[in-house]
């Protein structure tokens, strides 16, 4: 069910909007790949701290990573649907 193309809330809508925001424990398998990501991500940011002079273009990268990581996780969570 793709939720982004519905034009009307049908009972299988209101499942997807459902598991879309519903919390979902993440399996070994998941917390795995979810570690990984979020210290690749987390060392980019290090390396842009020690490297980008402050302003407001650093400040918009680090937040660009910051977004990938909770995308990231979504796409984790739910295998990509979204």
């Amino acid at each position: 069910m793709d939720l982004t193309r519905a034009t009307e809330l049908t009972p299988e809508v209101e499942a997807a909007i459902k598991e879309a925001f519903e919390y979902q424990r993440w399996n070994n398998d998941q917390q795995i790949r979810g570690t990984l990501i979020r210290k690749t991500l987390g060392d980019a940011v290090k390396v842009i701290v020690q490297n980008v002079p402050p302003g407001p273009d650093r400040t918009v990268g680090i937040r660009k990573i910051l977004e990938a990581r909770m995308d990231c996780n979504s796409a984790i969570t739910h295998g990509g649907k979204y």
